[in-house]
């Protein structure tokens, strides 16, 4: 939770979500409805990813090397935008439900406009009914300016996500670890990913990263070997992924016990 921020720069008010843009010390948030920052881009590297959460969201590239990416839910677009500088071989699809959530995110927070980044407006629990099992990541980040989305907190939209994915498929999804149903969350994508699921806490403000991982992709990705060696190809993308690593140990002792065993010789 975060208060707003003293240089109010743009609010837009009517039947959508109220949309607040901030800027303090060359970092420009944006908010919905509420004094929570939902996103934030830093002025002179808008591609940099300046909340904690979405680090954890990326803890998704240690399963999957995605060249199709969905985003359900745009905001300022952080994970889009960091995609779209640090992924060039991936296109990248967002569906977006508020018109004026994505003219803010084009407008005010350097949302790329080009063949792989494309925009839908529209409901995401109806385009992800609608898609093709082509995405190999799938980022869940919607936020109705009060609270998660109840309809896409739930086994049913998870499982639709799944049958969105390709083989070695990944759904990220970002939940709140104080939630009162955080438990019964984590326990819906379970039941939609067979159990294979692993969580990633942020370093601040209470979310979590809640990876489902699709069958196909548990027999040659959850090792920890191979997590060492993914983490290490991905240092140019400048995130700490051997931290993630750690954190996946420590918040996931039981499944990774069962699912993770390190390869011996």
């Amino acid at each position: 939770m975060a208060s707003f921020l003293p240089q109010r720069l743009f609010r837009r008010k009517n039947s959508e979500p109220a949309v607040t843009v901030s800027e303090e010390n060359g970092i420009r948030s944006l908010y919905l409805g509420t004094d929570t920052i939902q996103s934030s881009m830093r002025l002179s590297a808008p591609a940099e990813l300046v909340l904690t959460y979405t680090h954890a969201m990326m803890a998704s590239l240690l399963f999957t090397q995605p060249r199709r990416i969905l985003h359900i839910g745009l905001g300022g677009g952080s994970l889009p935008r960091f995609c779209h500088a640090y992924l060039p071989e991936a296109v990248n699809d967002v569906v977006e439900l508020h018109p004026s959530v994505v003219a803010v995110a084009r407008s005010m927070f350097a949302l790329p406009d080009d063949e792989r980044m494309v925009v839908h407006i529209g409901d995401g629990v109806d385009f992800v009914s609608r898609a093709e099992p082509v995405y190999d990541l799938i980022f869940l980040d919607a936020f109705d300016g009060v609270d998660l989305i109840p309809a896409m907190v739930t086994e049913p939209f998870f499982h639709e996500c799944r049958m969105a994915l390709a083989a070695h498929g990944v759904l990220a999804v970002n939940l709140w670890r104080g939630h009162k149903h955080y438990a019964r969350h984590v326990s819906a994508l379970r039941a939609a990913f067979d159990g294979n699921v692993l969580t990633v806490p942020a370093e601040t403000h209470g979310n979590a990263a809640a990876l489902g991982l699709t069958t196909s992709a548990t027999p040659h990705s959850l090792r920890w070997d191979a997590l060492d060696t993914r983490a290490t190809a991905l240092q140019p993308l400048g995130l700490d992924f051997a931290a993630m690593i750690a954190v996946l140990k420590r918040d996931n002792p039981h499944t990774a016990s069962r699912l993770m065993p390190t390869e011996r010789g």
